[in-house]
């Protein structure tokens, strides 16, 4: 579900200065509207920790094919498998809000979870 995000406010900065939060600033066009190019974001990046992502939640995480390039975008589904052997393995389809402006799991497919960095939790600028 497409949507604004919260401002920040007193609550997130004072998280960011403990270093609970991390700022995060959105480069091209692939989360508009609902984040534009050189838009400021607070990312939480504890949100999984305990939980597993949840559809049209909005996260940050490394490219699966450049992890040194760092991307937003939103989570469309999450893929959980179990084997007997093994832990659940958690993966991400994840979608650009104006997808004619970027790659998604459409192009690059699913992202392991263990790439994400956090989930954004609200804009300070926008």
């Amino acid at each position: 579900m497409e949507g604004e995000l919260p401002r920040s406010g007193w609550r997130e900065m004072a998280l960011w200065l403990i270093r609970r939060r991390r700022l995060f600033r959105v480069t091209g066009d692939s989360m508009t509207p609902t984040l534009m190019s050189g838009a400021v974001v607070m990312l939480d990046p504890r949100a999984y920790r305990s939980r597993s992502p949840q559809e049209d939640e909005i996260v940050v995480t490394r490219h699966p094919r450049n992890t040194g390039l760092q991307i937003v975008k939103r989570v469309a589904a999450v893929i959980e498998s179990r084997t007997e052997s093994s832990a659940p393995s958690i993966r991400l389809i994840l979608a650009s809000d104006n997808a004619a402006a970027g790659a998604d799991s459409r192009t690059f497919g699913p992202v392991a979870l263990d790439l994400v960095l956090g989930k954004v939790v609200s804009c300070l600028r926008q």
